[in-house]
């Protein structure tokens, strides 16, 4: 398939419907010619619009640090919107959006002065050498996350007019007292606790099942016991690493080098300032304030010009040829006349200048040597991937052809359509073409054609066998059932005997009497409090009884299927005032802080309804080149009633 591809890519045909297809994007549109959604805006929140580019570079940025904040995990577009993803992220930026679009009808705006010095702050636009901010830096960061200046900069005053008006909203705002107070006092009260445990040793055991209880058992738990189809499959992997044999042609290299050498060197920079003027006459005078001592601004200003600054750029970086022809033929300290230019006249004040330079072979040959190991693994999976596909299309055995062609067969764990296995080392569910190639064969013997697996890697499988969906027969899993069938015998003969000793306690029965009637040994938990209650060890649910009850009370927690934990609550002691003040006092903070997040989170999503926002989450699916399963109109979000269907 892919060689077929290949060769056709090629070909008058592919090229000229290439042609025809451009021209139907000029002519229609992109939007228009792939759905009918009637809009291009994903969020539209009073006189705010979020468009479909803006959407998707915001989830170009979650989907490109992913895996730096979970292992190395990724996800596909199909997966992040199937999980509802996509929803959350329109919301999330509704809020944003509906919140900035409230704040400007209500006139709350900071200064250009203000975004501006916010933004010097940014360490990152700091100049590595310099230490200071850097323009150049700032619109390069802009640049790879995707974002322009006239957008960040909106965010930036969107964000300072958010902190500005929540800032006011909360100030002066203190949770109650007795709120602190009261939480103080529940975490520093403790309470003393005595457990016995319930157990196999407390029961007579159940007779092993009959081949007649294990039948009743086997059927009635058929429901459960159904499992998924799993198919075995073989795989050969198309990929620069497998490679290792190459070796370096230093004749191939030294051309490699000759070929790049124009990109290799490094051009010569100047630091110069131009000072643009309207005509010749103040381009002259300019040059002349300039040659007496006045500085670029005050020549600038004087005669109603710009200052424009090249910190160390080439030649290629100034934008009018003919004044970089100029700055360029200058020497360090040199003035220039009035040059006229291809957008108008302008004086030139040279600064710094850095000579160009050429690596050399020897230092750049790693380097080269890495590149030409790159692009001949490259040609070699190119090559054997063509070979491959060429002979399971023309019907040659899958394993005869990856051992003629020096690769490896590698056998797969059984894995369900999602790609799960029993094995906890083996799961292919994020190799989603994988798991899809081999469920779309057709039969166990069928092999597929090469296919791209992603970042210059191919793959072929051969479906080795099936195992159809449904519940293991009954011999094959009788030994587990007798066990399962054992397990669930003794665990409810324990909780029997359980309830049987919480009803003789809840009769009045002495705790200690009850425990030796069992032989269990009680042991004491003096002094338990909320906030070292993990440390006794304890699971949660028997905690959750103590902490629960009165003085005096008894209870049985689940310690787990087998142990069931019979305890009394034997006193309760309230927290010491002198440590429930000082607790407080912290406590109150935090829920200072807690409900000043509430307020400002209640603001922006009263916001929505106020800007009557709405979202169109087909549009944003789209965007993220995804057909919706409706495309021809978008579901408002119920949850939010202020939202409306787009037209």
């Amino acid at each position: 398939m892919i060689t077929a591809f290949r060769e056709f890519t090629k070909s008058w045909f592919f090229k000229g419907l290439m042609v025809l297809l451009i021209a139907s994007f000029a002519i229609f549109g992109l939007t228009d010619a792939f759905n009918k959604t009637g809009g291009n805006d994903v969020i539209t929140a009073g006189k705010r619009e979020i468009s479909s580019s803006d959407f998707k570079s915001r989830f170009e940025v979650i989907k490109e640090n992913y895996p730096k904040e979970n292992k190395g995990q990724t996800f596909t577009n199909e997966e992040y919107v199937a999980a509802g993803a996509h929803i959350r992220l329109l919301n999330q930026m509704a809020d944003e959006t509906a919140f900035a679009a409230w704040l400007d009808s209500i006139g709350i705006k900071p200064s250009a002065k203000m975004i501006v010095a916010e933004i010097g702050k940014i360490p990152a636009f700091f100049n590595s050498v310099t230490g200071r901010f850097d323009k150049d830096t700032y619109r390069q960061l802009l640049a790879r996350n995707n974002m322009t200046e006239k957008s960040f900069e909106q965010n930036m005053s969107d964000e300072i007019a958010g902190q500005q008006y929540l800032s006011a909203a909360v100030a002066g705002f203190k949770a109650p007292r007795i709120y602190a107070a009261a939480e103080a006092a529940v975490t520093l009260q403790n309470r003393d606790a005595s457990l016995f445990v319930v157990n196999q040793s407390n029961i007579t055991m159940p007779a092993p099942p009959t081949e007649a209880d294990l039948n009743a058992f086997y059927t009635a738990r058929l429901p459960q016991l159904q499992m998924p189809e799993l198919r075995q499959a073989s795989v050969v992997r198309f990929a620069a690493d497998n490679y290792k044999d190459i070796k370096v042609d230093e004749a191939a290299v030294r051309k490699l080098y000759d070929t790049r050498l124009a990109t290799l060197a490094a051009p010569e920079t100047r630091r110069f300032v131009q000072v643009t003027a309207q005509n010749a006459g103040d381009a002259n005078a300019i040059a002349s304030a300039l040659k007496a001592g006045k500085t670029p601004e005050d020549a600038a200003k004087a005669h109603k010009g710009q200052v424009i600054t090249y910190d160390l750029k080439p030649k290629a970086a100034v934008p009018d040829a003919k004044i970089g022809n100029a700055a360029f033929a200058l020497k360090t300290g040199d003035i220039s006349g009035a040059i006229q230019g291809e957008l108008g006249y302008a004086v030139i004040k040279m600064g710094e200048i850095k000579t160009g330079s050429t690596p050399s072979y020897d230092s750049v040959h790693a380097q080269l040597v890495q590149d030409y190991l790159k692009e001949e693994a490259a040609n070699r999976v190119n090559k054997d991937s063509n070979a491959f596909s060429d002979a399971i299309r023309a019907g040659k055995n899958f394993d005869a052809t990856a051992k003629e062609l020096g690769l490896t067969v590698v056998k797969l764990e059984p894995m369900t359509a999602d790609g799960q296995t029993n094995n906890p080392r083996a799961n292919y569910s994020n190799y989603t073409t994988l798991v899809k190639a081999i469920y779309d064969l057709p039969s166990a013997g069928s092999a597929s054609d090469v296919e791209e697996l992603g970042e210059g890697q191919y793959f072929a499988v051969r479906l080795d066998a099936v195992k159809p969906a449904g519940a293991p027969p009954f011999a094959q899993i009788k030994n587990e059932l007798a066990q399962y069938w054992m397990a669930e015998k003794v665990g409810a003969a324990i909780q029997a005997k359980a309830s049987e000793a919480s009803a003789r306690l809840n009769k009045g029965e002495a705790f200690a009497a009850v425990a030796a009637s069992l032989n269990a040994p009680v042991r004491q938990f003096p002094g338990l409090s909320r906030a070292t209650a993990q440390q006794s060890g304890l699971p949660n649910p028997v905690l959750g009884r103590v902490f629960a009850g009165k003085a005096g009370e008894t209870f049985n927690a689940p310690i787990n299927q087998m142990n069931i934990a019979i305890g009394r609550i034997d006193a309760v002691h309230q927290a010491d005032v002198s440590s429930a003040n000082m607790m407080s006092t912290a406590v109150r903070a935090q829920m200072t802080q807690s409900v000043q997040q509430d307020i400002a989170t209640t603001n922006r999503t009263e916001a929505r309804t106020l800007v009557k926002t709405a979202t169109y989450p087909n549009t944003a699916e789209l965007a993220l080149g995804i057909t919706p399963a409706d495309p021809k109109a978008d579901k408002k979000d119920d949850k939010k009633p202020a939202e409306k269907a787009k037209p």
